[in-house]
């Protein structure tokens, strides 16, 4: 028995380093070249609405094909950084996206883990931290990898519900992280309903014999809808009448 043990430890220890070595190969990876090239369109309408005051930055998106959060998220970053073409313009706009970049590697690691086994969470952070996709939107000034981050985050969450029997004070934690995460990202980008749909419906088939979580679940969306209540009337709008950018 303390062969096996001495047999795991040393397995938990390589997996440990293994995450290591995918987290600081990423980040090498994604901080390369990073602010290298100059804004293409889109990271220039970003950084352009990143500028404006907040009161008319939310008055240009209620007409833009995206919602605010990330244009608020860059107007912070760029309020504490102060990038300028003398002082990193481009380098230092693209790290909120280096930032949550990083975070998938370690949210990838986390899920693969819990699906499957820990070699198989390992083996996707390290295709999550070479993946040209991943690497491409690490260092593009946009919310992808913030919407990414968020999506998976609610995933987590979903899957820390669907654990045990009873409905415990953590999982109701989870189900907070859950709804703040849905609704920022619902802020962050219309098409992230299209992730709720789809959570739901795991999570009916996940909890369809558990009517007590289950409820817990729908409670959650009521949530989510709450905290983005004051923007539907723009998404409905949208929606119906789609923005044609200039």
């Amino acid at each position: 028995s303390k062969a096996m043990a001495s047999r795991v430890s040393a397995q938990n220890q390589l997996h440990r380093i293994s995450l290591l070595g995918a987290l600081l190969v990423g980040f090498g990876l994604r901080h390369f070249h990073l602010g290298a090239e100059s804004f293409w369109y889109d990271e220039t309408v970003s950084v352009y609405l990143a500028q404006k005051p907040i009161a008319a930055m939310l008055a240009h998106t209620a007409g833009d094909i995206h919602p605010p959060g990330y244009y608020l998220l860059l107007h912070l970053w760029q309020w504490l950084t102060h990038p300028s073409l003398a002082h990193g313009l481009e380098f230092l706009y693209a790290w909120p996206s280096l930032f949550f970049g990083q975070l998938l590697i370690v949210l990838t690691y986390g899920l693969g883990r819990k699906l499957l086994n820990r070699n198989s969470g390992t083996t996707a952070a390290w295709l999550t931290a070479i993946h040209p996709f991943h690497l491409w939107y690490s260092q593009e000034v946009r919310m992808y990898t913030l919407g990414a981050f968020l999506g998976l985050l609610c995933l987590w969450a979903l899957l820390q519900l669907s654990d045990r029997e009873n409905v415990t004070f953590r999982q109701r934690q989870w189900l907070t992280v859950y709804v703040l995460s849905a609704a920022i990202g619902m802020y962050t980008l219309y098409y992230f309903l299209f992730l709720i749909l789809a959570l739901n419906l795991i999570a009916i088939l996940l909890l369809i014999h558990q009517r007590r979580r289950l409820l817990h679940w729908f409670a959650a969306q009521l949530g989510v809808l709450l905290l983005w209540r004051p923007w539907l009337p723009i998404f409905v709008h949208q929606a119906i009448d789609p923005p044609v950018p200039p």
